[in-house]
């Protein structure tokens, strides 16, 4: 993966051919001062095969070609991204089969496909063959029910029938006791009424006919026996008398009350089992609808997973939804990951919801590129971008950034720790003839800001020595170095807000040491550029050195404060960091 690296882009250069032809001159003077040597002896005269002057002429230049002016320009701020190109609108075909299974037919990579093509074709033999099982469960699912719905429709009419023999029960003995009530015991009581009655007058009739016995008997008009006859029959009339009131009297207190009883508790077992009949046809009625049910389901079960099978089937047959491009999953595995897994081919191994083919659509297009964590948070949706496609002939497009990822992506096992985010960016204009193809590679400059109409200078100008950002001023034939004060910078300039003055001259090289003035900075040059001496002699920032003084001091300078003094000379000046800001 190419690293993300920050570069400018002067408002006012032409086109890359200038900026390449501008970078070249100052590399030809880098390369004259590199060494240092030629400098050296060219500035004594010293140098071999020229007499003084040329050799002081030599020196001139040199000084001259890496001699950059402070002065007011406008540049934009921008990164560099590497990644690759992607359609903005792309379809991508997976396996929709829940089992793994192989492939036995694909398409050719590349070729252009129609609406309702086939593309692949899964291995779809086990499927078929889960199907036909499936059938026959179906079948004996749907018998099941046609038994269960018939022993429902039987069920209805027993109920139907016991409930009508309950009620017909529970009528008849109602009718029992009605009839008890108004006929058979009022016939009872007059009855034994009845008997009663004419058990007393026969008695009536005994007495007087045994009275006049008695006279008879005394008038020898009657004889002993016929006498002792009508005593005979005066006895059985007084029994047959009380055995009526004793019949009376047993009906009305025990009779009548159990007959009474009788009756209404038919009428009650009556009601009851009425009432039972009823719940157990509820019970019977409820288990068999719960059969049906239950078959129902079952069924509803067999059907759905055999529906489902022949999705399964279906999806065996992968199809193109629209036209557009084939392009293998495994392809941008590759591309993306670096994967060496082969192409897709007959015999490849499929898993559940394995990306296959992805149909893009070509006629828009994006670059998925990678920005490193440091500058992320600088990229915005809407900003402008330039896309360089390699393949493409080197042609360069417009575009703006349309998305960037919400989680960083490691480098992974090669370098663990680098956190990059996906940006996209959307290139504007259409690309109907089909120049640029998805995977290409591509870089884009983003632009992450613009100075304008700011004192500059090259960043290759700008040293530290830590918290101290100092450019090397000429002073006749040597240096001296003049702490200032940077703010926005990029690869290319960097913008100084105290320290310098339009039209400074500054070196873009670092000197050799014996090329520097051994100066010290006073107090005003490290004001002009933020900085300050504290009770140590360290240099701090002024904004550190007003929080120490606030919060009563003793707290250690910041890090990168330097305690060799204002006028110190570090071993090795470091040159100031390079990234936009």
């Amino acid at each position: 993966m190419t690293p993300t690296h920050v570069r400018l882009r002067p408002h006012a250069r032409a086109d890359r051919a200038r900026r390449g032809g501008t970078l070249l001159k100052l590399v030809v003077g880098l390369t004259i001062l590199a060494g240092g040597t030629v400098g050296v002896l060219a500035a004594t005269g010293n140098l071999p095969g020229l007499s003084g002057g040329e050799a002081r002429e030599v020196a001139d230049r040199a000084r001259t070609a890496n001699i950059a002016r402070a002065e007011h320009r406008t540049f934009d701020i921008t990164t560099i991204a590497s990644g690759e190109l992607q359609s903005r609108n792309q379809i991508e075909l997976r396996a929709e089969v829940e089992t793994g299974t192989s492939i036995v037919e694909i398409v050719p990579e590349g070729i252009i496909v129609e609406p309702g093509d086939v593309l692949v074709r899964l291995s779809s033999a086990a499927l078929q063959d889960q199907i036909d099982e499936e059938l026959l469960r179906v079948e004996a699912a749907r018998n099941d029910l046609a038994a269960a719905q018939t022993a429902l429709r039987i069920q209805q009419s027993d109920n139907a029938s016991r409930l009508r023999n309950a009620e017909l029960q529970v009528e008849l003995a109602e009718l029992a006791l009605l009839q008890w009530q108004e006929g058979e015991r009022v016939r009872r009581e007059k009855e034994l009424r009845v008997n009663l009655e004419n058990r007393e007058r026969d008695l009536e009739r005994l007495r007087d006919k045994f009275e006049q016995s008695k006279s008879l008997l005394a008038n020898d008009f009657l004889s002993l026996d016929e006498y002792k006859l009508d005593e005979i029959r005066l006895a059985e009339g007084e029994a047959a008398f009380s055995i009526a009131q004793l019949d009376l009297e047993t009906y009305a207190n025990y009779q009548r009350p159990r007959d009474q009883k009788q009756r209404q508790s038919d009428v009650a077992n009556a009601k009851a089992d009425l009432q039972k009949t009823i719940e157990e046809n509820e019970i019977n009625l409820a288990d068999r609808q719960l059969n049906v049910t239950s078959r129902e389901r079952q069924l509803a079960l067999r059907e759905q997973r055999l529906s489902k099978l022949r999705e399964q089937y279906e999806a065996c047959t992968v199809r193109a939804p629209s036209g557009g491009l084939v392009v293998y999953a495994t392809s941008l595995d590759r591309n993306r990951r670096g994967g060496s897994e082969g192409p897709l081919q007959v015999g490849h191994q499929v898993r559940p919801n394995d990306l296959l083919i992805v149909l893009p659509d070509t006629s828009r297009m994006m670059a998925e590129v990678r920005v490193h964590e440091s500058l992320a948070g600088r990229v915005r949706r809407g900003q402008p971008a330039t896309i360089r496609v390699d393949a493409a002939g080197n042609e360069t497009y417009n575009g703006r950034v349309e998305s960037v990822g919400v989680l960083a992506e490691t480098g992974g096992w090669r370098d663990p720790n680098r956190r990059e985010y996906t940006v996209r960016v959307a290139i504007e204009g259409d690309n109907s003839e089909g120049i640029l193809k998805p995977s290409m590679r591509a870089e884009a400059e983003l632009q992450l800001g613009r100075v304008e109409d700011a004192l500059s200078v090259p960043i290759q100008s700008v040293f530290s020595d830590g918290p101290v950002r100092y450019v090397y001023v000429p002073r006749g034939t040597r240096y001296a170095r003049v702490p200032v004060a940077v703010g926005r910078r990029s690869n290319v300039f960097a913008e100084i807000t105290g320290g310098l003055s339009d039209g400074d001259r500054v070196l873009i090289t670092e000197p050799e040491p014996n090329n520097v003035l051994e100066e010290r900075w006073t107090e005003e040059q490290l004001r002009v550029a933020g900085l300050a001496t504290d009770e140590r002699g360290q240099i701090v920032p002024i904004a550190f050195l007003e929080r120490e003084n606030q919060v009563g001091g003793g707290s250690a300078p910041p890090q990168g404060g330097t305690s060799r003094g204002t006028g110190a000379r570090p071993p090795q000046a470091a040159r100031s960091g390079a990234g936009a800001n």
